[in-house]
């Protein structure tokens, strides 16, 4: 796991005092400017407010902090109940997503792992909210995937699974328009009409025709075909 504790060092080391030496009245005016260009460059440094980055600096001191309270590390045996109580159901959205995407390379497998858990346990219970309308239940998760921030929603893994909800409404018997005129998710429901119709299942999915156009329509919108590998 990539510790917090060094990660804001490198950013955000501060020169350590000789607590055991006097000072000259020249020496302590020279410390205060060098500490006064420190506090410059740890403001300059630190994200921006509402960035991804940010969101990810908040989300690894909330783990951290939940680590150092029930005196764990997280690991691929850390329990749900461990999970829990670390911190992971408080995070809100977009702290989530950066713990989910590991943005910055800040989080380990086992949290990476963690968060995709939190992600689907936040959609069953949508779900579970609505156990005699699934078509209602749907469309709410629709809404869940349409709250996501415009970092979440840059990645080709929403636009998939956006997509697959939008589905499973129809499929349940939705009939609201809740496309929003979003191409690429237009082109992957003509997808997931492809793959009803060859009788696959959804690991055919990216074998069908208009999941390859939809690759490569998103790739355009998002910097260019190294964002993805069109030959999935």
């Amino acid at each position: 796991m990539t510790s917090i504790s060094g990660f804001m060092a490198n950013r955000y080391a501060a020169l350590s005092s000789n607590a055991g030496q006097r000072q000259s009245a020249s020496q302590t005016s020279g410390n205060a400017a060098v500490s006064s260009q420190q506090a410059v460059s740890k403001e300059a440094a630190a994200p921006a407010p509402g960035t991804l980055a940010s969101a990810a600096m908040m989300a690894r001191d909330k783990i951290d902090a939940g680590y150092a309270k029930l005196g764990i590390t997280g690991t691929s045996g850390t329990t749900a109940e461990q999970w829990d109580a670390v911190g992971f159901p408080d995070l809100d959205r977009q702290m989530l997503f950066a713990v989910k995407s590991n943005a910055g390379g800040l989080f380990s497998e086992a949290e990476v792992s963690a968060a995709k858990t939190e992600f689907n346990n936040r959609i069953s219970d949508i779900m579970d909210a609505n156990p005699d309308d699934p078509a209602q239940g749907y469309r709410d998760v629709i809404d869940f995937y349409d709250a996501a921030s415009d970092d979440e929603k840059a990645t080709f893994d929403w636009v998939v699974d956006r997509s697959e909800v939008q589905k499973s409404y129809f499929v349940h018997g939705g009939r609201e328009d809740v496309g929003m005129g979003m191409p690429v998710v237009e082109k992957l429901m003509q997808a997931w009409g492809q793959l009803s119709a060859a009788g696959g299942n959804s690991n055919d999915l990216p074998n069908m025709p208009a999941y390859h156009e939809a690759m490569m329509w998103w790739a355009q919108d998002n910097g260019g075909a190294h964002h993805v590998d069109l030959l999935t």
